[in-house]
């Protein structure tokens, strides 16, 4: 028998982001989703700002978002997440199936609707035929490069959002500090880094970023 290609195994591989806030439900998808061949869950997030913000750093290629989460609802984040990427392909997640709820998932893009409490049989059904949207899309993708952004920029997206949202926890350290990391980094993401810090009380983090920063200018 002859084995299957690296190369070919981890360009089907399907990158998943789960968006609930229930604990459990989380839990629940991450057990069925283990079932399914050739899928790595890549992010959890607790709600709609975490799923926006996991999705710019993971780039998965499909998302699964219940409707209601504090913060953000899943259809918000929804919008947001596509109007980055396009190609995310969306399941959404909902006690209810009301026609303003569908009509809205329609408008932000949503390919599927799964309704809770789901089976394990319903979540590999419906991950079968969004699979196959997302190698679909990837495909478009890998066709016009020149319209994907960078990681870099996917970074800057996601930090802004941070910014104007004025976060400074682990997650939104996280970022900065990433984006701190890239070569010839802006100046604004050090100078916002270095008020996080400060706002932390980070201290021997800042010390270590007015080091780094010096270095820089000499």
């Amino acid at each position: 028998m002859n084995s299957v290609p690296a190369h070919h195994a981890q360009n089907t591989v399907m990158r998943i982001l789960i968006a609930d806030d229930a604990p459990e439900t989380r839990r629940s998808m991450q057990l069925i989703l283990s079932l399914a061949p050739d899928v790595e869950v890549v992010a959890a997030a607790r709600n709609g700002r975490e799923a926006v913000e996991m999705a710019g750093t993971h780039q998965p290629d499909i998302a699964l978002v219940d409707v209601n989460m504090p913060e953000m609802s899943g259809l918000e984040a929804i919008r947001r997440m596509r109007a980055r990427r396009p190609e995310l392909v969306c399941i959404i997640v909902s006690a209810e199936k009301d026609a303003i709820t569908l009509k809205q998932a329609v408008e932000v893009g949503v390919a599927a609707y799964l309704i809770k409490p789901f089976t394990a049989e319903q979540v590999l059904s419906i991950l079968n035929k969004s699979r196959r949207m997302a190698l679909a899309n990837r495909a478009k993708a890998a066709a016009s490069p020149p319209a994907q952004l960078s990681r870099r920029e996917m970074l800057e997206k996601t930090a802004s959002d941070l910014v104007q949202a004025r976060r400074t926890d682990d997650a939104a350290v996280k970022v900065f500090e990433m984006l701190a990391a890239m070569p010839d980094c802006p100046p604004r993401w050090l100078t916002h880094l270095t008020i996080v810090y400060a706002l932390r009380n980070d201290w021997n983090k800042l010390k270590r970023l007015a080091t780094y920063l010096e270095r820089r200018q000499t």
